[in-house]
């Protein structure tokens, strides 16, 4: 029985992202053209870019060794999420966001030889629903770290007494 499995919703959490980011830029890529925008102007629109470098373009023209660095990352995600992050749901979601984001982008690098961007909020760079999920990944797991970080204090103040 799937409910045996405590943790049945982490991979169910990493495909759902996964493919809502995957099938979503795979719809950008059927009906845009590189560059093209829909509305034209506005704040919020959908602008086709295709990112041959990292966050935010920093790296450019360095697929392969970006490709490495996402592998080595998701490996290294993967450690956590089985090693670190076995007891607390909060850490095994904010970590499987971010798999799926690191999945979803490093598909498209494998894929295309790029990532595909499509979400373009006023001046903000345009990114994908994997950046959103490593986004959201990440402030979890700052806030996440954060509480722990203000209750071991709390505790520790407590014995000290």
């Amino acid at each position: 029985m799937l409910l045996k499995y405590k943790k049945f919703y982490i991979p169910l959490v990493v495909l759902v992202f996964f493919l809502l980011d995957q099938i979503s830029k795979e719809i950008i890529l059927r009906t845009l053209k590189v560059g093209e925008s829909v509305p034209e102007e506005g704040f919020f629109r959908f602008t086709h870019v295709r990112n041959f470098g990292s966050a935010f373009s920093i790296i450019q023209d360095a697929n392969l060794f970006l490709m490495i660095v996402g592998i080595l990352a998701i490996i290294l995600i993967i450690y956590f999420l089985i090693f670190v992050a076995k007891d607390s749901v909060a850490l095994q979601l904010s970590i499987s966001l971010q798999l799926s984001g690191a999945f979803g982008n490093i598909m498209d690098r494998i894929r295309l030889g790029s990532v595909t961007d499509f979400i373009d909020v006023g001046s903000w760079p345009v990114f994908n629903i994997a950046d959103s999920c490593i986004s959201v990944g990440m402030a979890m797991l700052a806030f996440y770290l954060y509480i722990n970080w203000k209750e071991e204090r709390k505790a520790n103040e407590k014995n000290n007494l």
